[in-house]
């Protein structure tokens, strides 16, 4: 008997530091100070002119500052064209696009991460901010190469400077993958669902939020569809138009806090 007890404790024993690594990854992460400087409702300010002088307090700009397009085997980078107008004082997230060009498949090559992780560092030092976001359009096949970028990005930038990611709803509804991915937050898109919509916009109806973790702690709508209610610190908004402010007027705030 003693023998056995011995067994069973050792084996708990054994147990304890697996337990403890399944609980890190699926739990809530710890929140990056910096973004605790961002408003609970943020704007996208995507390609066109934008005239957002006016915003309230609690609205921020999250504007594409600059576009990578991976084509073949060449890298294409182009700053903002449009004019974006924001009055002092509005809070600023510098939003790096990255797209990929499928008539030509990219190969994903070395130099193709190593500059995709050179503009996203330079783009954070030229602006000065504290949160840097990287939107990036990605298949299945493609997520290991979104997670290197992801996770050599966050070791390069200094630890003051928090790294936003946004992500396909589906990868918060069921999917695991993100959960050992280190962006600081991540921004699930509950719009443009395409086959996934009936199923993921019954389960936020059900749950209020995303099932994962990882995925709680903002999330982003469209002004052209209909918009969850989420328990959710932060909702990002976005728009298919330049804004107006009968639009920003009318956004629903966030209404949940971690």
């Amino acid at each position: 008997m003693l023998r056995l007890t011995l067994l069973r404790l050792g084996l708990a024993l054994l147990l304890v530091p697996v337990l403890l690594s399944l609980s890190a990854s699926c739990g809530p992460r710890h929140l990056h100070p910096a973004l605790a400087t961002l408003p609970p409702r943020m704007l996208w300010a995507w390609e066109r002119p934008e005239d957002l002088r006016g915003l309230p307090a609690d609205v921020g700009v999250a504007w594409l500052a600059r576009t990578i397009e991976l084509d073949g085997r060449h890298t294409l980078v182009r700053p903002r064209g449009q004019a974006l107008q924001v009055s002092p004082g509005t809070v600023l997230l510098p939003v790096l696009h990255v797209d990929l060009i499928w008539r030509r498949p990219p190969r994903f090559s070395d130099d193709q991460r190593e500059r995709v992780i050179q503009e996203a560092l330079d783009l954070q030092r030229s602006t000065g901010a504290k949160v840097l976001q990287l939107d990036f359009e990605i298949g299945r096949s493609q997520r290991p190469f979104l997670a290197e970028v992801v996770s050599q990005l966050r070791r390069r930038l200094p630890p003051d400077v928090a790294l936003s990611m946004t992500a396909l709803a589906s990868w918060c509804a069921g999917d695991a993958w993100l959960a050992h991915i280190p962006a600081d937050e991540i921004v699930p898109m509950a719009f443009r669902m395409a086959s996934d919509d009936t199923e993921i916009r019954a389960l936020l109806a059900r749950r209020g939020q995303f099932p994962r973790a990882r995925c709680q702690a903002a999330a982003g709508s469209a002004t052209d569809e209909p918009m969850p209610a989420l328990r959710t610190p932060r909702r990002y908004y976005f728009s298919p138009r330049s804004w107006t402010p009968e639009q920003w007027q009318q956004l629903p705030a966030a209404s949940a806090s971690l």
